[in-house]
């Protein structure tokens, strides 16, 4: 699930990089990345049952502020929680304008989860899939930055939680020698479901061409072992 475009996706979600053009000829509008993550956590919750994900995607980014983007990872948790769906796969589409305001920059878009497969006799009883649109707003300034969404359709197959929220509070440090320290803290407010806390904190470099990440992942949830407290190995590249 891609939280936003692809600059500042490893200090919240783990699979996009930020990307540069040569000094000396005009800066290309796409580029591509690349991840292998040890788990693919997601607001808190793990995706692949604490397993590995491989994670990739291609971005446009216009010189007026218009971006569009597509991202996928392989999955499990729709596969695992029954066994009427046939599903390893995240895609996600998503578009948006971002630019700055003096010292503020800002991000409003709209993200497309889909998750493509075959459902069994209880998604075609509920008429509920997976699919879920998200708009959002992102703020930033210097070392924070803050991201709202909201789910414009039932929020990942709840029934009737169209509405829901997700806040995400976020900070990054350059704390020298090329390592960064990342923060995040996370709020979802889901209709008719318990609302919960998830929160991040791990370092990242780059080496080599490389992005290695080292991320400590929790939630206040208590029911669910794909919600508890993990470390987290990252290492992208970008393109």
């Amino acid at each position: 699930m891609k939280k936003t475009r692809a600059v500042a996706t490893l200090a919240t979600l783990l699979a996009a990089l930020p990307f540069a053009g040569g000094a000396q000829a005009e800066e290309s509008p796409f580029s591509a990345n690349l991840s292998l993550v040890s788990d693919y956590a997601f607001r808190g919750f793990s995706q692949t049952d604490e397993r590995p994900a491989l994670q990739g995607g291609f971005d446009y980014a216009h010189a007026s502020g218009f971006y569009a983007g597509f991202w996928a990872s392989n999955v499990s948790w729709l596969s695992d929680a029954s066994t009427d769906v046939s599903n390893s796969l995240e895609t996600n589409l998503y578009a948006g304008y971002a630019g700055e305001a003096g010292p503020i920059g800002y991000d409003v878009g709209l993200l497309q989860y889909y998750y493509p497969g075959s459902y069994g006799a209880a998604y075609r009883a509920s008429s509920e899939k997976p699919h879920t649109l998200e708009g959002y707003v992102g703020l930033s300034w210097e070392f924070l930055s803050f991201k709202y969404s909201y789910a414009f359709s039932d929020l990942f197959g709840y029934s009737d939680s169209d509405g829901s929220q997700y806040f995400d509070l976020g900070a990054s440090f350059d704390i020298g020698y090329g390592v960064t320290l990342g923060a995040h803290v996370g709020y979802s407010d889901i209709r008719g479901q318990d609302n919960y806390t998830d929160w991040k904190l791990g370092l990242s470099k780059e080496y080599g061409g490389f992005e290695f990440g080292l991320h400590y992942v929790d939630t206040d949830v208590k029911n669910t072992d794909l919600a508890d407290e993990r470390v987290i190995l990252s290492i992208s590249k970008s393109f």
